[in-house]
């Protein structure tokens, strides 16, 4: 399935934003978590934290984000995600410079090189947050729409577009008509979009 297709590049939605601000709504801080939990994990393993330390790191990014997130402003020149990286890739530092100074002593080099080796937040760290945000956001959807439709009809979208088959191999090993194959995709696929918007907006 081409991921691309299915993920245009949107801002975070600021109802989202808005809504978390009240800790109280539970609702909305579950689907931040769930949106947004995984990709600060992701990002701060990709950043060289062990399994431990990054889950231990990432509820304190949450927890500085239940502060700060009442005072953020939303405009959409400015990235969410953006300011979430920049707040992650800090506290990672600050790990990594706690542990120099706990294991090496002050100068010492394993963790110190780890930390002059972190690119800087103006390289290659924007394109790949966006691609794991894109890639977070068809995981959700992907979730969200296996629930809704027949399990016969995932299948079949299954069949055609995680495993490549054609219409016609779909409908010979299952016994269908290709016509109904197509069908079935069809609507997977537009459940997809709907999906997408819904998390988007």
């Amino acid at each position: 399935m081409d991921e691309r297709a299915m993920n245009d590049e949107l801002k975070t939605r600021p109802s989202l934003l808005l809504r978390v601000r009240n800790l109280q709504d539970q609702r909305s801080w579950n689907e931040f978590l769930e949106l947004y939990g995984p990709l600060i994990l992701r990002y701060l393993r990709h950043l060289g934290l062990s399994p431990d330390d990054a889950l231990d790191l990432s509820q304190d990014v949450l927890h500085i984000v239940t502060r700060r997130v009442k005072t953020f402003e939303y405009d959409e020149g400015r990235s969410f995600r953006a300011w979430l990286r920049t707040v992650t890739k800090n506290r990672a530092l600050r790990q990594f410079r706690e542990k120099s100074r706990r294991l090496d002593g002050p100068g010492g080099t394993t963790h110190h090189q780890v930390v002059q080796e972190l690119p800087s937040p103006d390289d290659e760290q924007d394109e790949w947050i966006e691609n794991e945000w894109r890639r977070r956001r068809l995981e959700m959807a992907v979730k969200r729409v296996r629930l809704e439709v027949e399990p016969q009809t995932w299948r079949i979208f299954e069949m055609r577009y995680y495993e490549q088959k054609s219409s016609k191999q779909v409908a010979e090993e299952l016994g269908t008509k290709q016509g109904t194959v197509d069908t079935a995709c069809c609507r997977v696929r537009q459940r997809l979009r709907k999906a997408l918007e819904e998390i988007d907006e």
